[in-house]
């Protein structure tokens, strides 16, 4: 847990360096959520707020995650190698990105929320839609923390993680909305239960498979 905890200073601090790749993601997030404003203005029906909202926190996993291994390179790299295992990496690297992408989950959800309020006469319980926000922002990170590590290894870039992440990515993000779907609507947490269940299911394979694999990528 010492090496893990490095890892993640070490990502923080070159992140807190380059403010650049925290402002740039952040600002996408507010000129998305105004031209959503721009072009709706108002949206009554909460589906489709819902899925406005994931829509745009998608998006926003694909800019957190394809930059995840674009310091690891050359000689860092083999440094790098030298002194984690592939394990503490990946699990270091699924643990800051899940903190980072609940931060800017918050942030697309209170920034949509101001230019789109909710839609009126919803039922929603906002503690069990939080939970759905940071179970989806951690499901997102590690389901597409792999498929980073594989295009890294590639040269892919960030086209390479939209390409093989996209389809991954898809039972995920099913769950999640149909879970934030049922939150809006007031469903009691029998009828949830399967919806989070899924994305339970959904973040520990996605952890697992990366951490099976990643030794495997790491050597090549």
């Amino acid at each position: 847990m010492q090496a893990i905890k490095a890892l993640i200073q070490k990502e923080f601090l070159i992140d807190y360096k380059d403010r650049q790749v925290w402002m740039s993601v952040f600002l996408y997030v507010l000129a998305t959520n105004y031209v959503v404003y721009q072009s709706f203005h108002k949206v009554k029906d909460a589906e489709v707020w819902n899925a406005l909202l994931w829509v745009i926190i998608l998006f926003a996993a694909f800019n957190v995650i394809s930059r995840s291994y674009d310091q690891e390179r050359g000689d860092r790299e083999i440094y790098l190698y030298t002194l984690a295992s592939p394990q503490q990496v990946i699990l270091a690297k699924m643990m800051y990105h899940s903190i980072f992408m609940v931060l800017v989950t918050f942030f697309s959800f209170l920034i949509y929320s101001f230019f789109l309020p909710f839609p009126s006469a919803i039922g929603m319980d906002t503690g069990l839609y939080l939970i759905g926000l940071i179970g989806g922002a951690i499901g997102l990170s590690t389901t597409l923390g792999l498929v980073s590590a594989i295009a890294w290894k590639t040269k892919g870039g960030a086209g390479m993680v939209a390409i093989l992440g996209l389809p991954i990515i898809i039972p995920m993000l099913l769950a999640i909305i149909r879970y934030s779907e049922g939150v809006l609507n007031g469903m009691s947490w029998m009828v949830l239960d399967r919806y989070a269940h899924s994305l339970l299911l959904l973040i520990a394979l996605g952890a697992s498979l990366g951490y099976m694999l990643f030794p495997y990528i790491w050597k090549e």
